[in-house]
Formats: C-alpha cells, sequence, structure tokens
C-alpha cells in the first residue's frame, strides 16, 4: 500500500508531528510533538498508534498544517542539481 510521510505543524501551539497516511488520506501513525531542531529522517520515525484518535480530531479542526522543515546547510548538491 502506498502512503505518504510528512511532518504537520499546530497552527496554535507551533508543535510539530509526523504523521504516516494511506493513499485514501487513513492516518496509518504519528509520532510527535517533535523537536524542531532535530526533526528525524522520516523513514525512521516510528510510528504509533496512540495518539491517532488525536491526531484525526486535530486534523478535522484544521488545527494541523503539513510542515516543510528548512533544509539542511551546507549539504553536498546531488549530481542532477549542479545543470
Amino acid at each position: 500500500m502506498n502512503t505518504t510521510k510528512d511532518f504537520w505543524k499546530h497552527i496554535e501551539n507551533g508543535r510539530i508531528y509526523a504523521i504516516k497516511c494511506s493513499c485514501f488520506g487513513e492516518i496509518l501513525g504519528a509520532c510527535g510533538p517533535l523537536d524542531p531542531d532535530n526533526l528525524p529522517d522520516l523513514d525512521a520515525v516510528e510510528w504509533g498508534k496512540d495518539t491517532l484518535i488525536w491526531v484525526e480530531t486535530t486534523m478535522a479542526e484544521n488545527k494541523l498544517r503539513r510542515f516543510n522543515p528548512e533544509p539542511v546547510k551546507n549539504q553536498a548538491k546531488s549530481p542532477l542539481m549542479t545543470k
């Protein structure tokens, strides 16, 4: 099954969560709140189910927004990006 893994930020308190969803929008797992200065690789997150009801309710209330962290500075560029 195809899944998406993204960071989401709470609009009221600024806390960041990692959320895993199915291609149909079903929430499969979550992790957080996370340290914004040390965000994990989304492929290495331990997805839990203990906060799913909270995540679903908070998303339904439109209080979570997708969050794209700043890219790591001084990161080596891919050869594909040198054009």
